[in-house]
């Protein structure tokens, strides 16, 4: 009997510190808008901490499209659909309740921009390695998707870099 009780007390334990959609999201942003607002010059898609929150092929794909010459697949910072941000529009975060979704989980997160508006984004996420980890992210208040997904957009964006560079 007092094995099953330390059994259950140890599974119990395990169960919560599991890391939920929501945290992984909130943590994410956290550590992500503060790291792009100041500006290290460091590319944060080679940082362990993306590869902590962010899933591997999203990752994959990023890097591949950012070595594009002129590429147009990702034409703001896939996270945020941001060109800039500010450190004061951190405090504005703000992350919705997981809902299930082919597999995975998907909830909604509002960025603080300018003149006290938020932008309203839709976060995608997957177990992977056991792990809550982003996956997709799209710009909900403006209905636009910038599809890192699209194997012939990218196909494209690098037939027409190996032009441009033979100019």
């Amino acid at each position: 009997m007092r094995a099953l009780l330390l059994v259950s007390l140890l599974l119990m334990g395990i169960t919560t510190h599991a890391q939920t959609p929501e945290a992984t999201v909130r943590d994410f942003y956290h550590f992500y808008l503060t790291d792009f607002v100041s500006d290290s010059h460091e590319n944060p898609l080679n940082s362990a901490k993306m590869q902590h929150y962010v899933a591997k092929e999203t990752l994959t794909r990023l890097k591949a499209i950012q070595d594009i010459d002129e590429q147009e697949i990702v034409e703001a910072d896939y996270f945020t659909y941001c060109q800039d941000y500010a450190a004061e529009w951190v405090a504005a975060l703000d992350v919705g309740t997981a809902r299930d979704d082919t597999g995975g989980k998907v909830l909604d997160v509002w960025l603080g921009i300018q003149d006290g508006k938020k932008l309203k984004l839709r976060d995608y996420l997957r177990k992977e390695d056991g792990t809550w980890k982003i996956y997709r992210v799209v710009d909900v208040s403006n209905g636009y998707e910038q599809n890192i997904f699209d194997d012939q957009a990218i196909s494209a964006a690098r037939a027409q870099a190996a032009t441009l560079s033979q100019h």
